[in-house]
């Protein structure tokens, strides 16, 4: 091993800089904020096709929120979704489906529909959004998404032949699972008469129905004083 001469000053070490970790950049799904319902009120009352005010939305919403949708996502203290977890969230759908179709003409899920649609004869399929969420699965390999965007989604080549796949790779509590996949098996659901065209209704469509039961409509943190000023 080379030495320095007798006497003189030892080298010094230069020190080597650690490598730095590349930050992984935001996603729509880290730390998403719940717009307030007097907010989502106000945005629905600029898009429905009524003269609804933004009171007299907000006060539908009061009534006609269901406590399966209205839930914190991706909510505190949650962990990777288990078979378990999408098992318990599968049943709890049904029976908020089943009950929703006994109730007819007056269960608010139809109501819902009819006001965002603007069209108050519609058919609703409730044996079909049942064998979606029976269907339902994990992605927890990211085989179907990244899972930068959103949390859950409703895919395949055509309407009736799409699935429902939940993400299982971030953290989720049991309630935000449950609302994730009845969101999901609301899409989709409702179908205007037989008639020449399209009987399935746009995705925005479907979204504001589901905002009027109470769905939490999710902005990314950074971007939540934008959206709130759009709003004023």
């Amino acid at each position: 091993m080379a030495r320095g001469k007798p006497g003189s000053k030892p080298g010094k070490r230069k020190a080597i800089p650690a490598k730095k970790e590349k930050e992984r950049p935001k996603e729509a799904t880290d730390d998403p904020v719940a717009l307030s319902d007097r907010h989502v009120a106000e945005a629905l009352a600029e898009s429905l096709p009524c003269d609804l005010t933004p009171q007299q939305i907000f006060c539908l919403m009061s009534h006609w929120q269901k406590p399966i949708l209205k839930a914190r996502i991706p909510g505190q203290r949650g962990r990777r979704p288990t078979k378990q977890m999408l098992d318990t969230a599968k049943k709890q759908v049904k029976r908020f489906l089943a009950r929703e179709k006994a109730l007819g003409d007056e269960s608010k899920v139809v109501k819902a529909f009819q006001l965002a649609s603007g069209e108050p004869s519609l058919r609703f399929d409730w044996a079909f959004a049942q064998e979606k969420a029976r269907n339902a699965s994990l992605d927890r390999e990211q085989k179907v998404d990244a899972w930068s965007e959103c949390f859950a989604m409703t895919s395949g080549h055509t309407n009736l032949s799409s699935e429902i796949f939940l993400c299982g790779t971030k953290k989720l509590t049991q309630k935000a699972l449950n609302s994730l996949l009845c969101h999901e098996s609301l899409h989709n659901l409702a179908r205007r008469y037989m008639r020449p065209g399209n009987p399935f209704f746009a995705e925005d469509t479907e979204h504001m129905a589901m905002a009027l039961l109470g769905d939490p409509q999710l902005v990314h943190e950074e971007n939540l004083d934008k959206v709130l000023k759009g709003r004023d």
